[in-house]
């Protein structure tokens, strides 16, 4: 079983579920409002900043580096 990592690290074509979110509490709001919250599954589509993530059926833009406050869990 792999460590939880920053979503920054995971590359394009990676999953991973979301083992934690941690940041200013509006942020995390937010990102659960999006369906980013602990336990979801999600996989990157383009890494950097901006990021593109697919979110169950929806695609979503981080804009900003606080992909660091998503801990994810690498799915093989």
């Amino acid at each position: 079983m792999f460590a939880p990592l920053p979503l920054e690290m995971l590359s394009p074509g990676e999953r991973g579920v979301v083992e934690d979110v941690y940041g200013d509490p509006g942020w995390v709001g937010r990102m659960a409002d999006m369906g980013i919250r602990p336990g979801c599954c999600l996989q990157v589509l383009r890494a950097g900043v901006p990021c593109l993530l697919q979110v169950g059926d929806c695609r979503l833009c981080l804009r900003n580096e606080n992909g660091a406050g998503i801990l994810v869990r690498p799915v093989t």
